[in-house]
């Protein structure tokens, strides 16, 4: 199953901070923290927030897509994120398809969980 290997580089790339002092943009936040990784080697790749539910607590619960291409070959991933402040805490990987990341950064984060 690949589901392991992405949602162990979800969490292992959950406890990394942006640098920006101020609240960037979702989409931002969740490519510096969790898709840059994921799509490491990809050609390009774009990310869409398809909700974005502030919790009575403060949290948020942040579903995206991103889609990539690497050579002549596509993946999207679509994920529910938690977010507590510009971290993101948490990742669930809903929808895959398409080729696994290009890095083995997903097969060393894979012992994590």
């Amino acid at each position: 199953m690949r589901v392991l290997p992405i949602v162990s580089v979800l969490v292992a790339c959950a406890f990394v901070a942006p640098a920006a002092a101020e609240d960037p943009p979702i989409e931002s936040l969740l490519r510096a923290q969790v898709f840059n990784k994921v799509f490491e080697g990809f050609d390009f790749y774009r990310v869409t927030i398809e909700s974005d539910i502030v919790k009575s607590d403060g949290t948020r619960e942040v579903t995206a897509e991103a889609s990539g291409k690497f050579d002549e070959h596509t993946r999207r991933l679509k994920a529910l994120f938690q977010l507590d402040g510009r971290t993101v805490v948490s990742g669930q990987v809903l929808e895959e398809e398409g080729l696994p990341s290009c890095s083995s950064a997903a097969q060393h984060h894979a012992s994590d969980l």
